[in-house]
Order: structure tokens, then sequence, then C-alpha cells
């Protein structure tokens, strides 16, 4: 957290001062020489540098484009007059560029850079890395090579976007995509969410990028192995600490839709999802590095109202799977033992994550229905972020946490989940 704040605080800017008024004196007297002026050093190239960082950032910032592309050369700069035409339509309120490594050879060097970012009337900030390479040229240091770091690029890198705003949401879409409906399915989302998790703060404004399709959503965050298999995703960045991995700050806030399949759900479908979605954003603070991924998913699709235990119950009551191949991974998903375990569902393939969500989702409903609703989710949360219970994530701990906050075992819960999910199978 310390090296985060100190990034924001440190970067951008040229760090110069403000221009003191000097006053010259209006006589000289005569037979006295006048003194020569201090020797100016030269700036270094490091500072050179850092100048042409600044400059790069607050042109983006201000949609400047002739101020943007001084800043670069070469191949580099043509990917820049697409960059900047694209950042001229969006709500950019902010640009801090600053380097954390520079290594200057002769008239090339290289530089570790972190970009961060903002938009207006969001409470987040956004951060891409990136390694670029850079040319002394005779008007001086210019980008030849701007490289993302494990492929993120920021919005206006990757192509244009048409934002569009509401009360809650700013919404960014590629410019040519026709989106119907989604700010109203965004802001009744939000508005079911709120019904489901009451109490629960929402952030004021939250950023959304509707993507045609999984690859352009891998272009601005991290690869997820069952991205394909995803309606909309919701991420966050945290910061933890302590034994309990509790969560101390959050950033980089957003939600990603996946409009190929998106698009094509029911209006009720849809505003689902974004209710699910925003769940994970409302709880960003309190999902600490210890809460299961089967509470997480549980919890919000429990929130949206969306029931999917009946998969589950079909397989525990003895239905077979089309790809006999699938059939035992899919029903080693059906356990809070497994799902337990750190990260579990972003290891999943597409089936058995199919059915780790049905699971999850009879988990969350069978603890709301029988030990006090959503309060009793969010007691769980509240137990796996103690110090007191003391544990690495995984079956143990889950079954502390039980006997804490439901006073019962993970092997009874699991048998009161497992009968619950019987009776939701369709067969």
């Amino acid at each position: 957290m310390t090296a985060t704040a100190l990034l924001i605080a440190g970067c951008g800017g040229s760090g110069d001062t403000a221009p003191q008024e000097t006053k010259r004196a209006s006589t000289q007297t005569s037979g006295q020489s006048k003194p020569k002026p201090a020797a100016t050093k030269a700036p270094s190239d490091s500072e050179q540098l850092n100048r042409l960082l600044a400059d790069r950032a607050a042109a983006l910032r201000d949609g400047d484009s002739a101020g943007f592309l001084k800043t670069s050369t070469g191949s580099q700069a043509k990917k820049d007059e697409r960059a900047i035409a694209n950042a001229k339509a969006l709500p950019i309120s902010d640009v801090r560029l600053t380097a954390e490594g520079t290594e200057v050879d002769g008239n090339r060097g290289t530089l570790r850079v972190n970009m961060v970012y903002r938009f207006d009337e969001i409470d987040t900030f956004y951060v891409k890395t990136s390694r670029m390479t850079v040319k002394k040229t005779e008007g001086g240091w210019r980008v030849s090579r701007d490289r993302p770091s494990a492929g993120m690029l920021a919005p206006w890198e990757h192509t244009r976007y048409k934002a569009r705003t509401s009360k809650h949401f700013l919404a960014l879409a590629p410019a040519s995509m026709k989106v119907g409906s989604l700010m109203t399915d965004l802001e009744k989302g939000r508005s079911r969410m709120k019904q489901g998790l009451k109490g629960v703060k929402v952030p004021g404004k939250v950023l959304v990028i509707v993507n045609r399709n999984s690859n352009d959503t891998r272009a601005l965050t991290k690869d997820l192995k069952t991205l394909s298999a995803l309606v909309a995703i919701a991420e966050s960045q945290v910061f933890t600490e302590g034994s309990a991995k509790r969560v101390t700050d959050v950033a980089g806030q957003r939600v990603f839709v996946l409009w190929r399949s998106y698009g094509k759900d029911s209006r009720s479908g849809r505003r689902q999802t974004i209710a699910h979605e925003l769940v994970h954003i409302a709880l960003a603070n309190r999902t600490g590095g210890r809460v299961p991924d089967w509470l997480v998913e549980g919890i919000a699709m429990y929130a949206s109202g969306d029931k999917r235990a009946g998969d589950a119950g079909a397989l525990l009551s003895g239905a077979q799977l089309k790809d006999s191949s699938k059939q035992a991974p899919a029903k080693a998903a059906l356990s809070l033992s497994r799902l337990s375990k750190p990260d579990i569902l972003h290891k999943m393939s597409s089936i058995p994550l199919t059915f780790a969500y049905s699971y999850s989702s009879a988990a969350a409903y069978t603890i709301a229905d029988k030990y006090g609703g959503a309060k009793t989710l969010l007691k769980l949360y509240s137990a796996y972020n103690s110090e007191k219970i003391k544990g690495r994530p995984g079956k143990a701990l889950t079954n502390k946490v039980f006997r804490k906050v439901l006073k019962r075992s993970i092997g009874q819960v699991e048998a009161d989940i497992d009968a619950y999910a019987r009776t939701q199978s369709p067969f």
C-alpha cells in the first residue's frame, strides 16, 4: 500500500516550482564590471526523460494531439496518433506517468513506466504498466516504442470507445456498437443489487467497459483461463494486511461486459448479471485474501436472485453428462471443502466451473435460508477477515468459520447444501 501511495503522490508533473519574481538594480556604479551570470547545469538524461513523461501525460490528459505527438517518434508516433484521437473522446480527468527504472546507453534508453489515470466522477484510479524504449533525437528524447506489460492496455490504446453516462455509471463501448438499453439495464441492475444486499454501500459511480468478446477484454485486463465462459467480470485491485489478509484499500474498480454473451440475454437476465457484478464491487473492501470463492460468488448470486442450484442437484441425484470425461471433474466441484481452496474457480475449465457456480449458489441459499439471510453471509465474510480465527485458506479454516458463525461443522453444512440442491433438481 505504501508503494502505491507513493506512486500516486510522486508521479506526474515536472517537479518544478512556480517561478519567483526577482528585482533588478536600476543603476550601476561607474567603473565596475558587470557580474557574470552563474553557469546553468544542463539537465541530466534522467531529468529530461522525466520531463518527457510529464509532457506526455499532460498532453494525453488535455487531449493535446500536437503536444502528445511531440513526445514520440517512428512507428510509435503512428500508434500515438490513433491513441490520442481515441483518448479525446473519453472523459479522462487525470494522467500521471512515472519511471521506476531508467537505463540509458548513449542515444537510446529503456524505462519501466507506470501510468495512473482517472475518469471524471469515478472515485478510483487505474494503473497500466509498460516498458518504453526511448531515442535521443535533434529535438530531444522521444518514445520509440511503448510495450504494455502482460498485454494490458489503457482503453484508448486498444480501440475507440464511446462514453455514455448515467447517474451511477460511466460506460465505455466500442464507437460502432449499438448497446440498446445498456444504461437502463445498469441502473436497474444497481437497484436490484441494493434491494438484495440492503445496507451495503456501492461506489457513487462505477466504470463499465463493454467489449465485443473475451479477446477484447484480455487486451485490457489479466488473462483468465475461463474468460470465454463468462458474461461479465468485476475487477478490483485490493491491498491486504495481517495474517487474515484483511483489505485495507481498493483501487481500479470496473465491470467488463462481454457483449457477445450479454447482448443475447433477456432483459431480466442482463439486469441480474449487472446486479451480480455490482455485489462484487460493493463487497471488494470486505473480500480479504481468505474469503473463499464459493462465498464470493454465492452471495452475488443470492443478492441478485440467481438460483442455479438445479445443475448441482441433478448431478448429486445421479444425472450423467453427455461427455463422460467431464463427469468426474464436474462432480468434484460439488464440495465446499474443495471450493474453499484459494482461487479455485480461476483454475477450472468451463464445465466444472458451471457446476462450481451451481453449488456455490446452493450453498448461499442454504445458509441464508437456514441461518438468517444475507446478514449471515456477511457475518461469514467478517469471520474470514478476523485475526482471532487462525489458519490459511482451505477446508480447516472454513470449518472454524462455520463453527464460529453457524455453530455447525463443514460436514454438517455440506449435507444441508446437498439436500437443498437435490430439491432444486429438474429430474
